[in-house]
């Protein structure tokens, strides 16, 4: 991916692994990432499954922007879990592409993004 994504650097997202169509990245849940209920919040999860998709999406040269997106929250995740996202290219068209996203707290999903791309 071109630059330097300042707010997913804030937020502590690693990238696992990254190639046309397919990323991995992952994030440690710090208190910073909390709601006032102690779990993860829904905005944290989001903006992590939200960097996979941008990930998967722009690799190489490709650019494509988010058209589309929803998310489901699944399962609670709290401070100190290891969340761990995976975006994988489902249909590829001409100038469009969708997205499946899980993303897991170890072998349980958390929750499940889809995600509609324009490419330039």
């Amino acid at each position: 991916m071109k630059g330097t994504d300042y707010f997913a650097e804030d937020l502590g997202i690693k990238v696992l692994e990254a190639k046309d169509g397919y990323a991995k990245v992952s994030m440690t849940v710090e208190m910073k990432h909390t709601n006032a209920l102690g779990f993860t919040h829904g905005g944290a999860i989001f903006s992590l499954a939200d960097y996979a998709f941008a990930q998967a999406c722009n690799f190489g040269d490709n650019v494509a922007v988010a058209v589309q997106v929803s998310i489901n929250f699944l399962k609670p995740s709290v401070e100190g879990d290891v969340l761990t996202a995976e975006a994988s290219r489902v249909s590829d068209g001409k100038t469009m592409g969708l997205y499946n996203v899980t993303v897991k707290n170890q072998e349980k999903t958390v929750a499940f993004f889809s995600g509609l791309a324009f490419k330039k």
